[in-house]
């Protein structure tokens, strides 16, 4: 495989066909199937299969080097983040969304990884080297049902392996404690940073889930979403487990030279006085399930990117109890939960992003991102240098405000009953009310939404310098913003 390279630092390219048309823009770091090459020197030019394209480059704007790219994933209101490590060329997924079917669209993260695999990659099969749900809500687990399952709302199917399952450890049960059952008790782990206000005693979940058998064989029964992914997870991944700020390090990715490395921060699992292990009971139970989400941070060079789940008040205040703050300074953060207002500005501050991407709905009643956030984000964000030396200022990216429809006026109508029989928009009206009276508008005078462009952030880094990029609208090419990595401004 090949790979688009920096192309003279302008970091995107046209694929132009046989007359010089332009088929698409490519990214830095897009896979290339090379084809053919002709002509020498500086006109030499290669022949390539790119996003289901066949054009022409440039010769000197491929190379054989892959990035770790991240894909935060247009669900709505939920989370999806694919991501790809390069010293390894293996893929793993960070949540995926509420399920397809339940999407507006009826696309969801399934959707775009069997795109990313079976068509821009050409594999035969989806296949993942870890699978992480930060945290059992469907607006990040319901994906996964997709996506194990291998089948798409509109009949399409996919193969799919899956070699780690990893989870927080909470589940979702039906009839009481629905997350687990708790005891009160006393906490003997340190958390060496006692100013958050957290005390040893307090309420733990201690009916924790872990391997295979507690999804496949649950003790008692789950809810009946909740159930439907634990049937996939008892059946697909080659191993299930749980993930704990203990681990310290996803196994495989240690840090090594020239490797991306992946740290786990989070969730908080705490020794318990009366025996066993426990997670705090941080409030009600959407606090508590949010609160314990998977907490990632992946390392690459002199990059940092942060991977923060739901993350609320109340658990950002434990982490910062149990952690250093410098171990969330990063360079690129996905903002706690989709932008909410929820949060403790110590813990923006420890961040101090010099991206922060919100993934967010525009269909929803919560009003993410929240002004509040967006302010903190950019005001405990930092500065950053572009590859020239430029000073460029904390930038904020979000899902929903990257997603864009195009808008047409209809030409000509017809109705189902009378196929052959066509009307002028003008002689048409829509009824946009169920009530007797009616609201009705005149089908010329409205606009119509004839195609969705995806609010999907690409975030891309070599190790030096970090690439974040949106689709503009109404073309192939794209937005982007590239920034050295780890640099300090002047």
């Amino acid at each position: 495989m090949k790979y688009l390279n920096d192309a003279g630092s302008r970091f995107k390219l046209p694929l132009k066909n046989d007359k010089g048309k332009t088929l698409c823009t490519l990214l830095w770091g897009d896979p290339l199937q090379e084809l053919e090459r002709q002509g020498t020197g500086a006109a030499e030019r290669v022949k390539v299969r790119a996003r289901r394209r066949t054009g022409w480059l440039p010769a000197s704007a491929v190379g054989d080097t892959g990035l770790l790219e991240i894909y935060v994933i247009d669900v709505g209101q939920g989370d999806g983040v694919l991501m790809r490590t390069p010293q390894d060329d293996a893929w793993h997924m960070i949540d995926a969304g509420i399920k397809a079917a339940s999407q507006m669209t009826n696309k969801g993260a399934a959707n775009f990884v069997r795109w990313k695999f079976i068509d821009d990659l050409q594999r035969e099969r989806v296949h993942f080297a870890n699978m992480i749900v930060t945290h059992p809500d469907t607006d990040h687990y319901g994906g996964m049902v997709d996506l194990l399952s291998g089948v798409l709302p509109d009949g399409r199917t996919f193969g799919i392996d899956v070699d780690r399952f990893w989870h927080c450890g909470i589940g979702r049960f039906s009839g009481a404690d629905p997350l687990g059952a708790q005891r009160a008790d006393t906490s003997t782990t340190t958390l060496p940073n006692p100013c958050y206000g957290l005390k040893p005693e307090g309420r733990f979940i201690v009916e924790l889930l872990d391997g295979k058998t507690h999804f496949g064989r649950p003790k008692r029964p789950f809810t009946r979403e909740f159930a439907a992914l634990a049937e996939r997870v008892g059946k697909v991944p080659k191993k299930v487990s749980s993930l704990a700020q203990t681990d310290n390090w996803l196994p495989g990715y240690t840090p090594a030279e020239g490797t991306a490395s992946i740290r786990v921060l989070g969730p908080v699992v705490e020794k318990l006085a009366g025996g066993g292990k426990g997670m705090r009971d941080l409030g009600s139970d959407s606090v508590t399930r949010n609160g314990h989400s998977v907490v990632l941070r992946v390392d690459y060079g002199n990059a940092r990117l942060l991977l923060t789940g739901d993350l609320n008040t109340a658990s950002q205040r434990l982490l910062l109890s149990c952690h250093d703050a410098a171990e969330f300074k990063s360079d690129v953060a996905k903002g706690c939960h989709h932008g909410s207002d929820d949060i403790d500005l110590r813990f923006v501050r420890a961040m101090a992003a010099r991206a922060t991407v919100i993934s967010s709905g525009d269909n929803e009643d919560y009003a993410h991102p929240r002004p509040r956030i967006l302010g903190a984000s950019a005001h405990y964000g930092r500065e950053s240098l572009t590859p020239d030396g430029e000073l460029m200022p904390p930038l904020l990216y979000s899902t929903e405000l990257a997603r864009s429809v195009g808008l047409q006026f209809a030409t000509h109508a017809r109705t189902v009953a009378e196929p052959k029989q066509f009307h002028a928009p003008s002689q048409l009206e829509v009824d946009f009310d169920a009530s007797p009276a009616g609201y009705y508008k005149r089908l010329s005078w409205m606009p119509m939404a004839t195609d969705l462009v995806y609010g999907l952030v690409n975030v891309r880094t070599d190790g030096r310098r970090i690439l974040c990029a949106t689709m503009k609208e109404g073309s192939s090419d794209f937005d982007l913003q590239v920034f050295q990595a780890g640099v300090r401004p002047p």
